[in-house]
């Protein structure tokens, strides 16, 4: 076993737990909590400017967080 599964494994945590997982899971949790992208990149280790980065953070539940609420 590897780093991350190692640890969770360790804790009691289950579930199919990847470094990957844990950085998503970072970076769209800090931008629903209104960080700053440069913030977000900068502690997660991408460029200030990183492309990349978005495909990283999950749109979240498409009926709660939908745009056209509310109109």
């Amino acid at each position: 076993m590897g780093g991350v599964r190692h640890n969770l494994a360790s804790a009691g945590l289950e579930g199919h737990w990847r470094g990957h997982s844990l950085r998503r899971g970072f970076a769209t949790a800090s931008f629903k909590a209104g960080l700053s992208l440069v913030r977000i990149a900068r502690q997660g280790g991408w460029a200030d400017n990183s492309t990349s980065l978005h495909r990283y953070l999950d749109e979240g539940d498409p009926w709660e967080d939908n745009p056209v609420t509310g109109l």
